[in-house]
């Protein structure tokens, strides 16, 4: 696989420096965005947050202003130009001395990596099995806000619900209310058709699909409320996962949990409709001209 790191395509996979903070102490930071004929949707939301992050870790680095013609690149260079792919933007703090104190001023040199591979089948219409986890989100935590290389906690669930025979894991925040699942963001429709989110204080990521389907009320009308949910909630309701590769998928409690409505699951429809048609105008606004 060709990949970008500090500005030069490269191949060989023993390229990262055995002293980079990011391999040793899960010190940076990362985004996941889907492509598609070579192109990277909704870019700019994701070098935004890409941003915000960085300096949220206090990681003195700036994202390139060329990272869509970089992933052009290792679309054409690993041959996935025509085919659905997952690009990978991760910058760690990079080398220092042992020990958990930041480099020296004016001896840090973060590590920006660039990866492009085939993008996992994780879509379809039938709703994904999902487990309560063990692993607890901490909404207190800064590295629950942010989209972080320390991802121990979200790897514990993922493999739980994978040994328990689900797809995905719900993880609870100190409280014991919903806070994501271990690489999405929830929503649940409830009886009456209103869709709930856990606001970001829960230790909820702000997910990219999540960021749109809260600004999309003006084109959908159909509200979307920032509120605690818990587990009783999700049971009666009709939950569904965001992300940047899955777009929107429904989701059933593996250990209970009633069958949508035909109400809630024509709102999931308008909702999934409309991020299709805002997907699809995110990659056509930023296809090079022909």
């Amino acid at each position: 696989m060709i990949f970008w790191l500090n500005g030069d395509y490269k191949e060989n996979p023993m390229a990262i420096d055995i002293a980079d903070r990011g391999f040793l102490l899960g010190d940076g930071v990362f985004e996941t965005l889907l492509v598609e004929g070579g192109v990277a949707a909704f870019l700019d939301a994701h070098i935004a947050r890409l941003k915000s992050s960085l300096a949220a870790l206090s990681i003195n680095a700036a994202a390139p202003d060329n990272i869509g013609d970089v992933i052009a690149g290792l679309a054409e260079k690993n041959r996935l130009g025509d085919e659905k792919a997952s690009a990978r933007i991760t910058f760690t703090r990079g080398r220092s001395d042992r020990g958990l104190l930041f480099p020296a001023s004016g001896r840090a040199a973060p590590t920006l990596l660039v990866t492009l591979m085939r993008a996992p089948n994780k879509t379809g219409d039938s709703p994904i099995i999902v487990k309560l986890s063990r692993s607890v989100r901490c909404e207190e935590n800064i590295t629950s806000r942010y989209k972080t290389t320390h991802y121990l906690d979200n790897i514990l669930a993922r493999n739980e619900a994978e040994a328990a025979g689900a797809g995905e894991a719900i993880m609870l925040n100190g409280r014991g209310r919903v806070a994501c699942a271990s690489s999405a963001n929830i929503f649940v429709i409830n009886e009456d058709g209103d869709v709930l989110t856990p606001p970001c204080s829960e230790g909820v990521l702000n997910g990219i699909v999540r960021g749109l389907l809260l600004d999309s009320v003006a084109e959908t009308g159909i509200a979307i409320s920032e509120a605690p949910v818990d587990l009783a909630l999700m049971q009666r309701g009709a939950p569904f996962l965001t992300n940047s590769l899955i777009g929107l998928r429904l989701a059933r409690l593996k250990d209970g949990g009633a069958a949508p409505t035909s109400l809630q699951v024509e709102i999931f429809n308008q909702l999934k409709s409309w991020y299709l048609d805002r997907l699809h105008r995110s990659l056509t606004e930023s296809a090079p001209a022909p």
